[in-house]
Formats: C-alpha cells, sequence, structure tokens
C-alpha cells in the first residue's frame, strides 16, 4: 500500500514499528522536527519520498501534493497530531482517498464545533456569553478561548475585568467567550468502534493549562472509585455517540463541578500528548497508537479487553528549578518503599542549558489503588531536583601572548 504520512515528531513514544516499511512505500511529509525522525531513525531504502513545505500555508502543501500523487499515488494518509489530523482530512478529500474526512475530523478539533455537535444531542458543554452583555453588566468569571488552540494555547482565565480587558481583542480574531466553569478535571482514553467504546478515566492533579501556561508540574491518577469511573464512562459514551466518527482513538476532558455536576470541557481524534500514551499501553495493555493508525488505513482493527485491577499514573514537570550549565542528572530525596513509579524520562545527560529554558522529566506509575498512585506523584513532585555543573567559558587569550605564538 502506498501510504501519505504527515510527520510533525522528532521522537516517537515507543519503538514499535507501526508501519512496516516491506509490506508499504511511505511517503513522508515533514516540518523540520518530524525531518528529525526520519534521518535519526530511517534508512534511505524505507523511504518511498519526503516532501518540505516552507510554510504552514495549506495551499502550499495542496500544491506540492499534486506533484506527489502524480509519481506516487498514494492510497491511504495518516496522521497522528492534533495539527496534523484535520490537514490529513483535506487530503484524503482532494484526492478523494478513503478515510475520515473534514467535517467529521473537524468536530474532534475545532472547539466551537464540538459543541455545535453535543449540546442540541443534551451533553452539557460550556455556556457561551454574549460580549456586549458581559461588558454592560457586573462582571463574571470567563474563559476566552482559541477554538482550535493545542495546550492550552491560547486560553486566557480571567477572574477580573482587568484580565478580561487585557484579553477582549482575541474575540474580534474569532476567540470564544465562555462562563468559566469550577471543578475537578478529567481526562478519558480510549478507542472506539462498531463493537463498543474503550474508556479510561484519569483525575489530573494540577491542569495543562497550570502545566503549559503557568510552568506547573502536573499529574494524573486513574479512577478506582466505582460509582465516580461508572459516571465518567457512561458520559464519555454519550459524548462519542453524539459525534460523527463511527472508529477512531480519543482524548477527552470533562469538569466535575462543585455540585457534582459532569461538564464536557473537550475532546480530541487523536491519541493523548504527554505520558498518556506509553502509561496507557503499558498499564492497560492496550495499544491506542496501533489501533489509531490501523483505523487510518483501512484495517478495521478490533477492541481489546483493558487489563483490570490496576491504576495508571503520570507526572510532567517542565520548570524544575537549575542552575545554568551543563545537566548531570537528577537527584531525589529519599521516597517512600511503596512509591509506584516504574519509568522515567529526562534530558539527555550532557545537555547544555540556559536558565530560562525548561527542563521537562516525565515519569509513569502503576500501583494497586488510585491513592498508592496519587500520592506516588505528589511525592515525585515534591522530592525530584536536577543537578548540573556550570558551564566553562572558553579561556580569552591576551592578544600580546596571541602574537608571541604566531
Amino acid at each position: 500500500m502506498k501510504i501519505l504520512f504527515l510527520n510533525i515528531w522528532a521522537d516517537w513514544p515507543s519503538n514499535r514499528l507501526y508501519l512496516n516499511n516491506e509490506e508499504h512505500e511511505i511517503w513522508y511529509v515533514c516540518n523540520p522536527s518530524g525531518l528529525k525522525y526520519v534521518k535519526n531513525y530511517l534508512a534511505a531504502d524505507e523511504i518511498a519520498g519526503l516532501t518540505l513545505p516552507t510554510s504552514e500555508d495549506p495551499r502550499e502543501l495542496m500544491q506540492l501534493l499534486q506533484g506527489v500523487y502524480q509519481q506516487f499515488p498514494f492510497e491511504r494518509v495518516v496522521a497522528v497530531d492534533e495539527r496534523t489530523v484535520l490537514p490529513a482530512a483535506y487530503i484524503r478529500q482532494a484526492f478523494n482517498i478513503p478515510g475520515p474526512r473534514p467535517a467529521e475530523v473537524d468536530a474532534f478539533r475545532s472547539k466551537r464545533t464540538m459543541k455545535e455537535w453535543l449540546a442540541p444531542r443534551g451533553v452539557r458543554v460550556i455556556r457561551d456569553l454574549d460580549q456586549a452583555e458581559l461588558e454592560a453588566g457586573p462582571f463574571i468569571p470567563c474563559v476566552i478561548k482559541c477554538p482550535d488552540g493545542t495546550a492550552s494555547g491560547g486560553v486566557y482565565l480571567c477572574h477580573t475585568r482587568a484580565e478580561y480587558e487585557a484579553h477582549r481583542h482575541e474575540l474580534a480574531d474569532g476567540a470564544m467567550l465562555e462562563e468559566f466553569v469550577e471543578g475537578e478535571i478529567f481526562h478519558v482514553d480510549g478507542a472506539y468502534n462498531s463493537e463498543g467504546v474503550v474508556s479510561i478515566p484519569h483525575a489530573y492533579i494540577n491542569t495543562c493549562f497550570d502545566h503549559y501556561v503557568l510552568g506547573l508540574p502536573v499529574g494524573s491518577v486513574g479512577v478506582d472509585d466505582p460509582v465516580l469511573k461508572q459516571r465518567l464512562v457512561a458520559f464519555t459514551h454519550d459524548i462519542i455517540a453524539a459525534l460523527p466518527l463511527r472508529e477512531g482513538v480519543y482524548h477527552l476532558e470533562i469538569i466535575r463541578t462543585p455540585k457534582d455536576e459532569l461538564v464536557f470541557l473537550e475532546i480530541g481524534g487523536r491519541v493523548g500528548g504527554g505520558e498518556v500514551y506509553r502509561n496507557f499501553t503499558d498499564v492497560y495493555n492496550f495499544d491506542l497508537l496501533e489501533f489509531h493508525i490501523a483505523s487510518q488505513l483501512g484495517q478495521s482493527p478490533k477492541l481489546r479487553k483493558v487489563r483490570e485491577n490496576t491504576v495508571g499514573g503520570w507526572l510532567m514537570i517542565n520548570s524544575v528549578e537549575h542552575v545554568p550549565g551543563i545537566f548531570t542528572g537528577i537527584r531525589y530525596e529519599p521516597l517512600s518503599d511503596d512509591n509506584c513509579a516504574y519509568s522515567l524520562w529526562h534530558p539527555r545527560l550532557g545537555h547544555k542549558y540556559e536558565q530560562r529554558e525548561r527542563m521537562s522529566l516525565k515519569y509513569s506509575f502503576r500501583g494497586d489503588t488510585s491513592a498508592q498512585v496519587r500520592a506516588s506523584v505528589i511525592e515525585m513532585m515534591e522530592k525530584v531536583s536536577l543537578d548540573s555543573v556550570p558551564q566553562s567559558e572558553p579561556a580569552v587569550v591576551p592578544a600580546a601572548a596571541v602574537e608571541e605564538v604566531a
């Protein structure tokens, strides 16, 4: 099969080979980050072709692909990142390739379109606010949000009128104005097809906004309370049933308010980022990325039973305090005997970094209960730090000494 693969990942979260180069011919469309993957992990005879757009203008990409298709009539289009799933759908439509179309994918990409699908079908979504009414009356907390932002980009929490005024100009450029819904945030990950829906709910410790915007650690703990877990799973199934795609994977976020109401926050038609994929595969024995790619290849993947009676969790820290210099390792205060961390990702030893550079650490956890995993995540947040040595300055040779050597 001839496959067009849109890749912007420099490193994949698994060493598994999802696209067999002996079975398929693969043409890669990459940005500079994706090109690193091609150069570092693939041999020349594993690449049918390579296209490197010079901008993010979709018109340029379509023009380039017209030429590609003449010499490489691709039969399927694969995309795994939130920023490439919608372009992939437009490519399928333009070249009449089987697979999800833009109108279907947009329901998992645009936060505005999601609500347009779900609200009429009875799902509680975050309510839109009227800008004129908000500005004329007493101020209420609100959120200004880019409809297609990623990693909390373009999201502004406005708890005061001054914060609102600082970001209201975003509304003229198409940003959404929503009520602020207070509560605990959960993410639910899984896959679905005609056989049913796989759903594993986790509770966040801090939020993605805290992590990507404020620089705080963000953690996740699997939910083992049977009543809460069933409510989250049932709400998830209602959401999946109300959206247009009938097969795929998803990363869903839900708010539980202080009044115990479940509110839809957003959903992505792709594998969750950060440590979600690795932890989900290890702990629950279900490879979401494998399912996602097989679905795009038209292979009708089967839903497999997830591993039960175990609880996963993960932690990402991207603003560890450090001394500018050379990264030499990680230092811990003594951890408890029942800390259930089992995996660590850290920067390359010897990496040179500056004071403002965010140094990222990622941990995965597997335990018997939510309480054990939560305690382990919080303990790791509190007890980890980075070691480094100052980067030596290049020696300055006096001018006279240079002349003498010459």
